[in-house]
C-alpha cells in the first residue's frame, strides 16, 4: 500500500490496512461520504484542481479538499485497487427529462466492484459512488430494484452495458445513466474543462458543498445551507464568519486559501443570493 493510500485511509480514520471484504468496502464508502465533502470551492476561486486521480489522492492524503465526482471516484478507484479489489471503471451523465437523457455526454466518473458475493447479492457486483454529493451513503448492489438508505429511497435499473440510478425526490438531481466502460484520459480532461469553464461551466456557476450523513444530506449552495432527511433545516449564511464556519463544518479544508479570495467568493455568493431572493419576492 502506497503512502498516499495510507494517508487517504487515515483521513477516514483507518490507520491499518483493512481486509479486502464487502464490510471494508462499506466502511470506506461511509467514512468517505461523511468526511470528504463533494465541492467546487477551488473552481469557484478560479483554480480548478486537476482530475488526475493520483494527484487528487496525494492532495487528499495531505489534508486537502477533493473536488467533484471525477476527483472523488478517481481517488476511490485507486485506493480500492491498491487494497486488492476488482474495480471496473464506468462513466455517465445526469439527466432530468427525456431531452437531457438523449443528450449523452460525459458528466460523471463512476466505477463498479466485482467478485464480492453475499447472500443478498450472489453475483458479487457492487456500485460504490462517493461522487454524487447528496447521493449514496452505502454502496448499492448492482441489481435492479428499490433501495432505502436512511430517509432516502433510490431505484436502480439495469441496461445492456450499464445501469440507471434514480435519485430520491429530495435529491439535487433526477437520475444518472452509467456506462460500464473506461473513460479515456482525453475524454475525462475534455469533460473537466467543459464543466469547470469559468464562462459557462456547470460547476463554475455557484458554490456547492455537500456531504452525506447516515440520516441526512447537507448542502451549502451559495449562501444557503440546507439539511434534508430525518430532520430538515434551512439557514441563510449571510455573514462572512458564519459562512466560513459553515464550510469548515461541512469538512472543507481552508488552509492555504487566501482570505481575500475567500471573502471575494463570499461577496459574490451573497450578491447572487440576494438577487435570487428578490426574484422570488417579485415572482
Amino acid at each position: 500500500m502506497t503512502r498516499e493510500v495510507a494517508g487517504y485511509l487515515a483521513r477516514l480514520g483507518l490507520d491499518e490496512r483493512p481486509p479486502t471484504t464487502v464490510g471494508t468496502l462499506f466502511e470506506i464508502h461511509r467514512r468517505h461520504a461523511e468526511r470528504l465533502p463533494y465541492e467546487n470551492l477551488h473552481t469557484m476561486l478560479g483554480s480548478p484542481p486537476a482530475v488526475d486521480a493520483r494527484t487528487t489522492l496525494a492532495r487528499v492524503a495531505a489534508g486537502g479538499n477533493a473536488g467533484y465526482c471525477f476527483h472523488h471516484n478517481g481517488v476511490l478507484t485507486v485506493a480500492l485497487r491498491e487494497l486488492g479489489y476488482d474495480v471496473v471503471p464506468a462513466w455517465g451523465h445526469n439527466w432530468e427529462d427525456d431531452a437531457e437523457r438523449r443528450d449523452v455526454h460525459v458528466g460523471h466518473l463512476a466505477l463498479s466492484v466485482h467478485g464480492l458475493p453475499t447472500d443478498d447479492n450472489p453475483g458479487g457486483l457492487w456500485w460504490p459512488d462517493v461522487g454524487c454529493g447528496d447521493g449514496l451513503h452505502d454502496p448499492l448492489p448492482l441489481l435492479a430494484g428499490e433501495y432505502r438508505q436512511g430517509p432516502f429511497t433510490y431505484r436502480l435499473e439495469l441496461r445492456d452495458g450499464g445501469w440507471t440510478f434514480h435519485h430520491d425526490t429530495q435529491g439535487s438531481f433526477g437520475a444518472v445513466d452509467l456506462f460500464d466502460e473506461e473513460l479515456t484520459p482525453e475524454r475525462e480532461e475534455a469533460a473537466h474543462r467543459r464543466l469547470t469553464d469559468p464562462a459557462d461551466g456547470a460547476y463554475a456557476r455557484k458554490l456547492v458543498v455537500q456531504r452525506r450523513l447516515p440520516d441526512a444530506a447537507e448542502t451549502l449552495r451559495g449562501c444557503l445551507f440546507t439539511r434534508t432527511g430525518s430532520r430538515t433545516e434551512r439557514v441563510e449564511l449571510t455573514a462572512y464568519d458564519d459562512w466560513r464556519d459553515g464550510l469548515r463544518t461541512l469538512g472543507i479544508a481552508l488552509q492555504g486559501i487566501d482570505d481575500d479570495a475567500l471573502r471575494g467568493l463570499f461577496d459574490r455568493s451573497l450578491a447572487a443570493h440576494r438577487e435570487w431572493l428578490a426574484t422570488r419576492a417579485t415572482g
